[in-house]
């Protein structure tokens, strides 16, 4: 009889062990993705990862009280998160280095693709070629829309392709901070960066930054190059 019980409490806690390791609880069936895009050019706008953009998700069957869901977006702008409830969500950008974005209204159901047009600060094009030792970058800064005062632009390199303001072994600054706003935009800028590598692969971007509250800068595409 004790042998018998002995067996049965056994039995009891295997199956009370077994319930427990298969919990019922719902799994992320949805997810959003898309690029955020000038609206003057509709380019990808630029930015870094981490640091950079943030996407916003804000559920809306939980009314104001709700945790919003934050992810970084790619440094050329693009994003995806696929840990997403399907439902009925808010979506906005923040915390970019552009002006204020709309708020989109987003039924997720799978992955969702969500697209948004931004008018970023400044928009910053390069040009990168490189020569024995160093690279030159060759840039102008231009907006379609006035805001903060222009303080600063750099040239970046780095041997990851993650290359940022906060991500870079090379660099060259400029203040910018006492020239009119007319100046910095008439003008073109040419860095020169040196004792590279030779051989060795860069990735190489420009930035430039307004007085905006969020210290955040605008950027050139990434350009990867080899140093002869």
């Amino acid at each position: 009889m004790k042998l018998k019980n002995m067996m049965y409490g056994i039995a009891g806690i295997c199956l009370i062990l077994s319930s427990c390791g298969h919990d019922n609880y719902a799994t992320p069936d949805g997810g959003v993705k898309g690029t955020i895009t000038n609206a003057i050019t509709n380019a990808a706008i630029q930015t870094e990862q981490p640091n950079g953009i943030k996407i916003r998700l804000l559920e809306e069957k939980y009314g104001s009280g709700v945790q919003p869901i934050d992810f970084w977006c790619k440094s050329d702008g693009s994003f995806e998160n696929s840990n997403v409830f399907s439902g009925k969500y808010k979506v906005i950008p923040i915390e970019g280095a552009f002006f204020p974005a709309d708020t989109l209204e987003v039924n997720v159901n799978g992955l969702t693709e969500v697209e948004f047009k931004v008018t970023p600060f400044l928009t910053v094009t390069a040009t990168v070629t490189s020569a024995t030792g160093r690279v030159i970058t060759v840039y102008k800064i231009s907006r379609d829309k006035i805001g903060d005062k222009i303080i600063q632009c750099k040239s970046l390199v780095s041997a990851y392709p993650s290359v940022s303001n906060t991500i870079n072994e090379f660099s060259k600054t400029h203040d910018i901070s006492d020239d009119p706003d007319m100046d910095i935009l008439s003008k073109q800028y040419t860095d020169t960066i040196t004792d590279l590598i030779s051989g060795s692969t860069y990735y190489v971007r420009v930035a430039a930054r307004t007085s905006n509250a969020n210290n955040k800068y605008n950027y050139s595409e990434i350009v990867k190059l080899q140093i002869p």
